[in-house]
């Protein structure tokens, strides 16, 4: 039997009549001529590092880095780190200094010629209005003197119509302060507008400079919008929001705008904000529909109107690495019910000389139901006074069911054995489920735990663990 009777197979059928099947035809099966829409699942699964990999190895498939829906431009990922060694210690420090600028400006470089080898073919298409992204992203530490190619990416990106766009260029910021924002890139918000930016659903924008053109009209359909080292006066940043009215998420932090950010007017889709490392004196906003809010000690006063849904918040003091005295954080602690009266759940990283500042607030948490507690122990407390400070929190919230206690304290327990009376307190009638971590001998945890056992009267549950943790879902 020849070769090619060897690939032929017969069947038999009912009437015993034999009839050939069809060799497949192999070159309908190459990947490039799939159809667009599978070709593009199968390529999503890859990084585009991973694609631009396999297009150079045929020629056919040069072109199939078209048909990712993601492009994710990273330092991790772009970047070329590979650098003649060089002996550092025998320079002088401005030695050291001009050879970090350039080190910083060759790896730029790099990144910028691997984004644009990649963009390349994008660039070169017949018929570009056929190009559709899901995500386009780039993290780097690239600065204005880079304009040129960002502008290139910025309309690039827009035009593709991508959905989730991010130029975030926080990487390598070691200076801080107004005077620095002359180095920050001035992003183009005029090339959000329109048609092109009527498909832009996430914005993620970090180190850069907004300022808000004549007649911007806002960006119609964005969802979530995250803010990080982003310069922009206050007035800018209200019409901002207010003209996004499709704004369900917003994340602003270290931010440089007024001393106050109030945004008068309804945001009727808000349900998620984070406000993190920025010196504001007041914030206000009317979101009738939050859900969630995260904030810091930096934050001194907040009005959430009309947000009766809020049912959980998140509290960090960036104080408590310093774990030294400021009268902020009373005035802080004090008006923390008033600021969120109808939270469900509130998760708190204080120290344990923080938590005693509670011993002075009056008002109660009307809705809470879960607390969650993080403490940070750089030094031991003198004395067991932060627990009363617990114990008045636990008092202010009457209908509080579920209490976690979690302590991140690695420390060498005394083997001297000491005396432990409870803390003195009122009964607590709803309290179900107590879990305590990382239990040591810091005065008080122990004095708390017994009077938690002697006066929650309806207690189903209590777990002290003397393993350390807290909770992953703080950012520090």
């Amino acid at each position: 039997m020849d070769k090619q009777n060897s690939q032929e197979h017969s069947t038999e059928t009912k009437s015993g009549a034999s009839s050939q099947v069809v060799k497949p035809n192999l070159v309908a099966m190459q990947l490039q001529l799939l159809p667009y829409d599978i070709l593009r699942g199968i390529l999503s699964r890859l990084s585009i590092k991973e694609v631009v990999r396999m297009s150079i190895l045929s020629r056919e498939w040069r072109q199939l880095r078209m048909c990712h829906p993601d492009l994710v431009f990273t330092e991790d990922t772009f970047g070329s780190y590979t650098i003649t060694n060089t002996d550092q210690e025998s320079m002088t420090f401005d030695e050291l200094m001009k050879f970090d600028a350039k080190k910083r400006e060759w790896l730029n470089r790099k990144f910028i010629n691997n984004v644009d080898s990649v963009l390349h073919p994008f660039w070169c298409a017949s018929n570009t209005s056929t190009i559709t992204l899901e995500k386009f992203v780039v993290k780097s530490g690239l600065r204005r003197k880079h304009k040129y190619y960002i502008d290139k990416w910025v309309s690039f990106s827009t035009a593709a119509r991508a959905k989730h766009i991010a130029y975030d260029f926080t990487s390598d910021v070691h200076c801080f302060g107004s005077y620095f924002d002359k180095y920050k890139y001035v992003f183009p918000l005029c090339s959000l507008t329109g048609t092109n930016g009527s498909c832009i659903k996430y914005l993620d924008l970090g180190y850069v400079c907004l300022k808000l053109p004549p007649g911007f009209c806002g960006i119609t359909n964005l969802k979530k919008l995250t803010l990080n080292m982003v310069s922009i006066n206050g007035d800018d940043l209200q019409c901002l929001l207010l003209s996004c009215t499709l704004l369900e998420s917003l994340s602003i932090e270290s931010c440089s705008s007024s001393s106050s950010l109030c945004v008068r007017q309804e945001l009727s889709r808000l349900q998620y904000l984070r406000v993190r490392h920025c010196k504001l004196e007041m914030m206000e906003f009317h979101a009738p529909n939050l859900t969630k809010f995260e904030f810091d000690d930096q934050l001194m006063q907040t009005v959430l109107k009309q947000s009766s849904k809020l049912s959980e918040a998140i509290f960090v003091s960036n104080m408590r690495l310093c774990d030294g005295y400021d009268d902020d954080l009373d005035y802080i602690f004090t008006e923390l019910p008033t600021a969120l009266p109808h939270v469900h759940t509130l998760l708190l990283l204080l120290t344990a000389s923080q938590v005693e500042r509670f011993c002075n607030t009056q008002d109660n948490f009307i809705g809470l139901r879960q607390l969650n507690m993080n403490l940070d122990i750089f030094f031991d407390p003198y004395d067991d006074n932060w627990a009363m400070g617990l114990v008045n929190l636990l008092k202010l919230a009457p209908l509080l069911e579920e209490l976690e206690v979690h302590m991140d304290c690695d420390r060498y327990c005394s083997p001297n054995p000491r005396t432990v009376t409870a803390a003195q307190g009122p009964l607590h009638h709803h309290l179900k489920n107590v879990y305590m971590s990382g239990f040591c001998d810091v005065l008080g945890l122990a004095e708390l735990a017994l009077y938690i056992l002697g006066n929650a009267i309806v207690l189903e549950r209590m777990v002290v663990d003397p393993m350390a943790g807290i909770e992953g879902r703080f950012e520090h």
